[in-house]
C-alpha cells in the first residue's frame, strides 16, 4: 500500500533482548511491584519469572520491559 511505513513487530521477544526487570502483582489483592534492582535479558528475566510464579501461589511475575516505563 502506498503510505504505509514498515514498523518492526514489538511483539516478537528474542531471550538476548536486554534491558528486563521481573514485574508482580498479587492475584487476589491490589499490590504490584517491580524488581528493579536486577536488570537482564529477557530470557533470563523469563527464567526468573518462570521459578518465582512456582514459589509463589499468592502472586504473580512476568518479564517487564525497563524502558516501557519511564517513570521507574
Amino acid at each position: 500500500m502506498a503510505g504505509m511505513i514498515p514498523s518492526p513487530n514489538t511483539l516478537i521477544k528474542k531471550d538476548d533482548d536486554a534491558g528486563y526487570i521481573v514485574g508482580w502483582k498479587k492475584k487476589y489483592a491490589f499490590d504490584a511491584g517491580k524488581f528493579t534492582d536486577e536488570v537482564m535479558t529477557y530470557g533470563e528475566a523469563k527464567k526468573k519469572a518462570a521459578k518465582l510464579n512456582a514459589q509463589h501461589d499468592d502472586k504473580v511475575f512476568w518479564p517487564e520491559l525497563l524502558a516501557a516505563n519511564p517513570h521507574l
